[in-house]
């Protein structure tokens, strides 16, 4: 059985973060400069896009909402991938499931800096280098302080983390009731250590870049918790207790980088912890949405190939005459292809790759279907 609503919040969060991209960091003059457009270009904002770096009351922010809907769903999924495998068939799964499809997009990516460069005759950006490459390769640059080259890849650091953790967590305990209490205990220590990293110790050491990922992947173990209740590993009530325990812990950790305890990135991943958990609750009505399933299909390539298809292509078709609307339309149409292509002839033959290669099957793959 194919878990409907979780499989489809992938659409959504995928456009959400889109929007985010067009709609808003485009028209930052310092993304277009890191990318090599020339500084007399500038587009005309148009009204219908205003509100989404400057949002109105509720502060909702399309990116932080979708990228927090990408991590419930992780959480969600990842004790599924995790059954009847050892550690290091999950671990070498994760990887194929991430890497092969990141580095084909990364080529995409370093392309799209050679066209803007070409078409714009401006020197090729410094991010095209040997070191900052060298980072970005084995998604190791923010723990270097680099930025990542396609704007979107440091959430793929942030989920091998969490991959590591709740591996590591199930080695210690098999059910449902000790991992979350191995995971809150880790969490609870980390919090400690978020604190003093923000309160004196060195906020550029190894510990410090660490711990800041925890806001990140503290929520992630909330995904996990939705799963637990469908498949009756722990009841709503115990859930709702953990649950509880661990937002709070989400919600401090996060307020140590943000300035009062409720700020702009834990009210969006608010938010997207209240549609998930809508959509849970009414999860039976989900339906066959052909673009819904399509999109949701090829969300993890439309992710990381959209933000600099766009960043590109639209100047270059703003200044051929074309419209704004037109020209995000047309960019997102071409990365919607892109990302179709690479999902079939990249991803797919990956995945497959990657579970002949581990070995064993689970006995549960019918049942919990592509979701996992």
């Amino acid at each position: 059985m194919k878990v409907r609503f979780a499989h489809q919040l992938r659409a959504i969060a995928a456009l959400s973060v889109v929007v985010n991209h067009f709609w808003g960091i485009f028209f930052s003059p310092g993304v277009r400069a890191l990318i090599g457009t020339p500084a007399s270009f500038v587009p005309v904002k148009p009204a219908y896009t205003q509100h989404v770096l400057s949002p109105a009351w509720g502060g909702f922010l399309y990116g932080a909402f979708g990228v927090a809907v990408f991590f419930l769903i992780s959480g969600f999924v990842i004790p599924i991938s995790l059954r009847n495998i050892s550690t290091g068939q999950f671990l070498a799964r994760r990887f194929f499931r991430i890497y092969p499809v990141y580095w084909f997009c990364l080529l995409i990516s370093i392309a799209m800096y050679f066209i803007c460069s070409w078409y714009w005759s401006t020197p090729l950006s410094d991010r095209i280098s040997t070191s900052f490459l060298a980072r970005n390769i084995p998604l190791i640059h923010s723990a270097s302080g680099l930025p990542s080259l396609d704007f979107v890849s440091w959430s793929l650091a942030v989920e091998l983390k969490f991959y590591v953790i709740f591996a590591l967590v199930s080695l210690a305990g098999k059910s449902a009731h000790q991992v979350m209490r191995l995971s809150i205990g880790f969490m609870a220590l980390c919090c400690v250590v978020a604190f003093f990293s923000t309160h004196g110790m060195n906020s550029a050491s190894l510990v410090s870049y660490a711990v800041s990922d925890m806001k990140f992947i503290s929520f992630m173990f909330l995904g996990c918790l939705f799963y637990y209740v469908l498949y009756r590993e722990l009841s709503a009530k115990v859930a709702l207790g953990y649950g509880a325990i661990v937002y709070a812990l989400f919600v401090t950790i996060n307020s140590f980088y943000e300035t009062g305890l409720f700020g702009a990135l834990t009210k969006n991943y608010t938010y997207a912890l209240m549609l998930f958990s809508l959509c849970y609750l009414f999860r039976g009505r989900f339906k066959q949405n052909r673009m819904l399933d399509f999109l949701a299909d090829i969300s993890f390539p439309l992710y990381l190939v959209h933000s600099m298809i766009g960043y590109v292509a639209m100047p270059i078709l703003i200044s051929k005459g074309l419209s704004f609307t037109f020209a995000w339309m047309i960019s997102l149409g071409v990365a919607v292809l892109v990302a179709f292509l690479v999902h079939r002839y990249v991803e797919i033959p990956a995945n497959n790759f990657g579970k002949k290669l581990s070995g064993s099957k689970e006995s549960r793959a019918a049942e919990y279907g592509r979701v996992a």
